[in-house]
């Protein structure tokens, strides 16, 4: 088990973006399952349809959230179909304690250990950023805090970690 940790400025950012701008980008899953797709029907895996990508779902269909994204560092990031952007970088994403590869010596090490070696990209609910923005200002602490388990992700509130 693993409480990763996301500044709550970063947190911030993030959902106000994302209710600002409320249309959310599929996860991965998503373009292949029927109630998320424009044809209603489930992808083909025979090989007989084209891969899926997300221009084939309906984003009516689909629930406010957010990513959490393991690759090079582990990171949240908007979910949205209009980017919210960095500095200096294609999109704002803010790093979990230990997994950012521009400032921690041992970022690949720590996100494999407290990750997983297989990089993910996973859709969470929006809803959990802002459960932690209230739960940070009422705890007086400045992180959102996630619990990783090998099987799940939980937000963890109400609580100092």
């Amino acid at each position: 088990m693993f409480y990763a940790k996301f500044p709550i400025d970063g947190v911030k950012k993030i959902y106000e973006h994302s209710i600002a701008n409320p249309v959310y980008q599929p996860t991965f899953s998503q373009m292949f399952e029927a109630k998320h797709r424009k044809d209603r029907k489930d992808f083909d895996a025979t090989g007989e349809s084209k891969w899926p990508t997300a221009d084939d779902v309906d984003t009516a269909t689909l629930s406010p959230i957010f990513f959490i994204v393991k690759d090079d560092g582990a990171y949240i990031m908007a979910a949205t179909e209009v980017r919210l952007v960095g500095d200096n970088t294609h999109n704002f994403v803010v790093y979990c304690e230990g997994c950012n590869p521009k400032i921690d010596e041992e970022f690949w090490e720590t996100q494999q250990r407290e990750f997983g070696g297989d990089d993910f990209g996973e859709g969470l609910p929006l809803e959990w950023l802002r459960l932690a923005i209230e739960n940070a200002e009422k705890l007086g602490i400045d992180k959102m805090i996630i619990k990783v388990t090998k099987n799940s992700m939980e937000l963890v509130q109400g609580k100092r970690v």
